[in-house]
This record gives structure tokens, sequence and C-alpha cells, in this order.
């Protein structure tokens, strides 16, 4: 099986959602996305620097095209990220600097 890869044209309608445990973290919607990253980038914004394992749900309206993507967010240096409660199905470790 060929595996065809995803491109993304800046005047495309791409709209995105992020979940996790399936509970909706983000979504957006827009144009003017020149990559994958561009999208993972905006998503990570617009979940205010959220923590955990989530998929990526990516659909190119103009191109007919989905893509389910799972992330990994994790913490840095210089965000301050916000970490999941404890669900009953996931454990949380502490972050240590």
């Amino acid at each position: 099986m060929e595996r065809m890869e995803k491109k993304i044209s800046r005047s495309d309608k791409i709209f995105a959602t992020l979940t996790h445990n399936g509970t909706r973290l983000a979504d957006i919607d827009g144009s003017n996305f020149g990559s994958i990253a561009d999208v993972v980038k905006r998503i990570f914004t617009a979940t205010g620097q959220w923590i955990g394992i989530a998929v990526l749900t990516i659909r190119n309206y103009n191109q007919g095209w989905r893509i389910d993507l799972p992330l990994s967010f994790k913490p840095t240096r210089r965000t301050s990220a916000t970490i999941p409660p404890h669900d009953g199905r996931q454990y949380t470790l502490p972050l240590f600097s």
C-alpha cells in the first residue's frame, strides 16, 4: 500500500480538533497554514499549554483528506503548562526541573 503525503496550501480551508480520551480540548479552523506543523503550533497555543497525550484530527476541506495524529505535549522550561487532572484512566507524574 502506497503512503500518501498530506500537503497543505496556504489557501486551503483547514479544520482541526484536539481530543483527549474523547474530550475536545481545542478546535481551530481557517486558512493560511503552510504545513501540518503550523496547525500543530496553532492548536498547542489554543490549548493553553496543555500537557499530555492527545489525538489531533486535521481535515483539509479543499483537497478532501483527513488525518489523525497522536501527539504528546510535554512541558518546556519556557512554558508554564497545565497538568490534566487524574481521571481514573491514567496516572499523572509530577514534573521535576
